[in-house]
């Protein structure tokens, strides 16, 4: 979890938001699990991103249970 993570924040996050990804965050739900949440301008942006990562999602699912959830954001504090 640990490389996965470090890889992400080091390569992963720098890259898309270098290419428009407003932001980005990892959250810790145990010791094995973790879910990120990104935002993007649009749809348009978001696709444009997922198409960077389509590779680098597929090597991860490999060897980890992976979902991939999207949706619009509904309330923001």
């Amino acid at each position: 979890m640990k490389m996965l993570i470090a890889y992400v924040e080091t390569t992963m996050f720098p890259r898309n938001l270098g290419a428009g990804q407003l932001s980005g965050e990892v959250f810790s739900v145990s010791q094995t699990e973790v879910f990120t949440v990104s935002r993007f301008n649009d749809k348009a942006a978001a696709d444009k991103i997922m198409g960077l990562m389509k590779g680098e999602l597929k090597e991860i699912a490999k060897g980890s249970k992976m979902t991939v959830l999207e949706g619009p954001l509904l309330i923001e504090g």
